[in-house]
């Protein structure tokens, strides 16, 4: 019994110094989506400073860190904010980077490397699109989301708050539901959209799988603007096809047919994917990648750094 015992506290002592020593803290924001879920692993950023919830409560600026060194922060609403350059980030005007849809530990290093200088708020509201919708269900709604954001900035960074100077709406998977309510409420806000394997809707006709263009006149109008190079819409997809609805691939064919954009096959391999075809004209971009189940899915979001945020940085430093 004693022995028994010994081996017990042992196990239990050794148990508490990994977890001390790996900081295992959860702030769980939401629960990511299923295919995120699957393959989600923890993974390691370049060092940043995280800040608890009642911390924030305690003293609205973080403790001073290293001039420049990147900063994330996790706020009341469960939103991850990220600093590339800590408030360096936010000393003058800043740009602005919402992603919907992602779990952070995927997103904080990959958005690092993407050497984009601008604050990213990480958004997660739960499975489906429908959640995604629903936060954002009136003008207000997305207001409301906006002032938040400008005020945390102002309170983390010891400034006063103002509007960022350029806003790009980025999501993965069912994300787009948000955008898509940002665009139908707020366009003129938004400079950029990136969508990564997410947009579906409905058919007009089911045996033929036609898109219902209706349901998404919202992300038509942005790719038309994107199409005259008046704004920056990229779009990056699997080549998954669910029977019931239409998948990211032939909802980005039907936004490059509305902004008139000429499509090419390819045979490439990038980022860990097998691209297969391109779309391109002005400021609009489509990006088809083999791969039609949850592994490859899930890859988009791994890769979003080289995808999206690429061409995000491309175009905002051009």
């Amino acid at each position: 019994m004693r022995r028994r015992l010994r081996k017990f506290l042992v196990k239990l002592s050794t148990t508490t110094v990994v977890l001390l020593a790996v900081g295992h803290t959860s702030f769980p924001a939401a629960r990511p989506h299923l295919a995120q879920a699957a393959v989600s692993r923890a993974e390691s950023a370049a060092p940043v400073t995280r800040v608890a919830p009642k911390a924030i409560a305690r003293a609205p600026a973080v403790a001073a860190v290293e001039a420049d060194a990147p900063k994330t922060v996790l706020t009341r609403s469960a939103s991850w904010f990220v600093y590339p350059k800590g408030c360096a980030t936010v000393a003058k005007d800043f740009d602005l980077v919402i992603h919907f849809h992602g779990a952070h530990t995927t997103m904080i290093p990959r958005y690092l490397k993407s050497k984009l200088n601008a604050v990213l708020v990480i958004v997660n509201k739960g499975i489906g699109s429908g959640a995604y919708s629903d936060a954002l269900a009136l003008p207000g709604d997305v207001d409301g989301l906006l002032d938040r954001i400008q005020k945390t900035v102002a309170e983390e960074c010891r400034r006063e708050p103002v509007a960022p100077r350029k806003l790009a709406l980025s999501s993965w998977s069912a994300g787009y539901g948000a955008v898509q309510q940002f665009l139908r409420f707020r366009p003129g806000k938004v400079d950029a959209v990136l969508l990564s394997d997410g947009l579906h809707v409905g058919f007009t006709d089911e045996r033929q799988r036609k898109v219902r263009v209706s349901q998404m006149e919202e992300f038509s109008t942005f790719a038309k603007s994107a199409a005259r190079g008046e704004h920056l819409m990229a779009i990056a997809h699997s080549a998954i096809t669910p029977s019931e609805y239409a998948g990211s691939g032939e909802t980005a064919l039907a936004l490059a047919e509305q902004a008139h954009a000429p499509s090419w096959p390819v045979m490439k391999e990038r980022f860990g994917m097998t691209q297969l075809t391109a779309a391109r004209r002005g400021q609009f971009f489509v990006d088809g990648f083999a791969g039609t189940d949850k592994a490859a899915h899930a890859q988009h979001l791994y890769s979003i750094d080289r995808t999206s945020f690429a061409r995000l940085r491309d175009y905002w430093e051009r």
